[in-house]
């Protein structure tokens, strides 16, 4: 049925191409930012409605073209905006705004799309809340929610092909309302000399520099539908609707895709079932089941993705598993701090890194690395990981700071720039404050010289389960049980003393013992194989970000194939002929020379979780003679600027 009664309207504006700020910043997010801002609000509208579980639907289906409320407009004016755009740029388009009408012009040629949906069970939109989502920067928000800047809507607009987002709500009281937004360019009628705006508003009116927008029953129907639903379902909420859904551009399964951005980013709320996500196919083909992600599978959801080298979603599986252990099984403590009281629950390891999340109304924010306060300061402690868990009904100035110094997506804070120096000092004294009760309160790490219970070799044998990918570069490991060194002594006859006469020597002082060392852990994980004569697959892990990265291949032993030491001081680098990373070549600007010749490769920032796999050609220094046919043995390190080695593995 077509909705064709209610128009898309574009009002008077400025000039703007197809690439506006205000979602241009956001076309490249991973999916995980946009499940994060549609569940953040449907969280912050279930606790405004004083809902005890936050409800989220998210359901795919199929739309015709003809049924999108305001297509006919939508059409016109993106023809309109196309030979504007191209007019004022002298006949042709910029690339990326070609790129942006190519899109826009396929979705249009289709008679039939994909949709997704999103339902809640919050406190729904009336006209102020409508106000204020269709707006940049404004907010209705309560202070007690998680978002704050007011321009959520504008990071979902780059999954519909459209860029057009319908949105209805239904209150507690049973009022009703309908708009959508669609953001094209800017463009100018033949009958008029004024720019017509980029934004095109779904509502009956402009009235007086407002809109007036559909209510009651007057609402289009691919709305209302959805409001029935949500009526039925839960009383009250809201529905945002992405027609020409293109699945965030990936061909990932879009159920795990959105549960694990859930479950990665809020496991404390859905762990302390105060959010609960369903998800559900009602496209021709699909099932209509609805699966749900809430405390009871929230683990089984996380170790899907456990094993994940580059996450897509803010938090990688195998953190937030860690994270929502230490919620379930740490001990919880109170801490005072010069902006009152806040909670920090804390779980001892047996290994690994001490780690402190910052967690707000259940969602993951940030963490330690990322607040100069905390990064760095425990290494010397036992391992731990804390979640610093803030909520507005426990914490008042302190939740405060840290809510006003999130960016935009609410992953990091920056608190320098977001906050008055006032404000900022007192944020910084009570990050303070923590680090100190920690280093007080958490367990020194033990002196003992490290001595492991057992290792593992790596295999580097075909692996089934990758597949048409080829051999396997990991392998399979193999737990190799621990040696502890023999204490029997053999017994050796002394041999003759060619002096008998001369008196004996007195004992030499036993020396000193040297003080052990407690072992260090390591940042980064590197593995190299032979692939060939001079050629070697190298494989980087890195578990916490490094700045200025940079790679080099060392002689691992320090004598060539006479067996004579060489009795050089300095370190001899592999001289390196060819690089390839990931598959593809290196720029020679990220090459690192030395005497005209290619020792090192240049990194530059690792992320925590990064994994950079290369194939080498190499050269040995012209002073080392290696024994032909056999591989000599090479070490892999990595530096950082100033050079600090953070990592390394040899292979013999």
């Amino acid at each position: 049925m077509s909705d064709r009664r209610y128009p898309l309207r574009f009002g008077p504006g400025t000039q703007t191409g197809f690439t506006p700020a205000g979602i241009s910043g956001f076309a490249d997010l991973r999916p995980a930012a946009v499940v994060r801002e549609l569940i953040q609000n449907s969280l912050d509208a279930a606790a405004e409605g004083n809902r005890p579980t936050a409800v989220v639907r998210f359901r795919l289906s199929s739309l015709s073209r003809s049924c999108i409320p305001g297509i006919r407009e939508y059409r016109d004016a993106f023809g309109r905006a196309v030979r504007t755009q191209r007019k004022l740029g002298g006949g042709e388009l910029p690339s990326q705004a070609a790129r942006v009408v190519k899109i826009i012009r396929s979705a249009l040629n289709k008679k039939r799309h994909d949709a997704l949906c999103v339902m809640d069970n919050g406190v729904g939109l009336d006209a102020k809340r409508m106000s204020a989502l269709l707006s940049d920067g404004i907010s209705a928000k309560s202070q007690a929610s998680t978002g704050t800047f007011g321009n959520g809507h504008s990071v979902i607009i780059p999954a519909s092909d459209l860029r057009y987002i319908l949105y209805g709500g239904v209150t507690q009281n049973g009022g009703r309302i309908g708009s959508g937004h669609a953001v094209l360019a800017s463009s100018i009628a033949s009958n008029k000399d004024h720019p017509c705006s980029a934004d095109g508003f779904l509502v009956s009116e402009f009235r007086n520099g407002t809109q007036k927008y559909y209510t009651g029953q007057n609402i289009p129907s691919v709305i209302a539908s959805y409001l029935d639903d949500i009526e039925r379902t839960h009383g009250c909420g809201s529905v945002v609707v992405v027609p020409c859904f293109n699945s965030f551009r990936q061909k990932d399964d879009l159920r795990e895709t959105l549960f694990h951005a859930a479950a990665c980013n809020f496991f404390q709320a859905i762990g302390d079932d105060r959010l609960v996500i369903h998800y559900e196919d009602q496209r021709d083909g699909g099932d209509g089941t609805s699966r749900i992600l809430n405390k009871d599978t929230l683990e089984s959801v996380l170790h899907e993705k456990e094993d994940e080298l580059r996450p897509k979603s803010f938090l990688s599986g195998n953190r937030a598993i860690e994270a929502h252990q230490a919620i379930r099984f740490g001990t919880e403590h109170r801490v005072n701090t010069c902006l009152g009281v806040v909670r920090l629950i804390i779980h001892q390891k047996p290994s690994g890194i001490s780690r402190v999340e910052l967690c707000r109304n259940g969602m993951w924010i940030t963490d330690d690395r990322k607040i100069s306060q905390l990064a760095y300061r425990f290494q010397d402690r036992e391992p731990f990981h804390a979640i610093l868990s803030l909520h507005s009904a426990d914490v008042g100035r302190f939740y405060e700071l840290v809510r006003n110094s999130e960016g935009p997506l609410h992953e990091k804070l920056d608190i320098k720039q977001r906050l008055s120096s006032h404000d900022a000092r007192q944020l910084w004294r009570a990050f303070t404050e923590l680090r100190e009760w920690l280093l007080e309160n958490m367990p020194v790490a033990g002196e003992d010289a490290y001595s492991p219970d057992d290792f593992l070799t790596l295999d580097f044998g075909d692996d089934p389960g990758r597949g048409n990918h080829g051999p396997s570069f990991w392998g399979v490991p193999v737990a190799v049980s621990h040696r502890e060194p023999s204490t029997s002594r053999v017994e050796i006859d002394p041999l003759p003393d060619p002096d008998p006469d001369r008196p004996p020597k007195p004992p030499r002082p036993p020396r000193p013992p040297r003080p052990p060392r407690p072992a260090l852990r390591p940042f980064l994980q590197a593995v190299a194989i032979p692939t060939g004569a001079n050629r070697r697959a190298v494989r980087v892990e890195c578990f916490e970000a490094c700045k200025n990265a940079e790679l080099r291949i060392y002689i691992d032993e320090n004598f060539d194939a006479t067996c004579d030491p060489s009795r050089r001081h300095e370190i001899d680098t592999v001289i390196l002929q060819e690089v390839q990373i990931d598959g593809g070549g290196v720029s020679t600007d990220k090459l690192v020379q030395l005497d005209g010749h290619t020792v090192g490769v240049r990194l530059g920032d690792l992320q925590e979780g990064d994994a950079l796999e290369f194939q080498v050609q190499y050269e040995l220094p012209n002073m080392l003679l290696a024994v032909p046919g056999l591989d000599p043995s090479l070490r892999v390190e990595v530096f950082r600027s100033p050079p600090e080695t953070k990592g390394g593995s040899s292979d013999g």
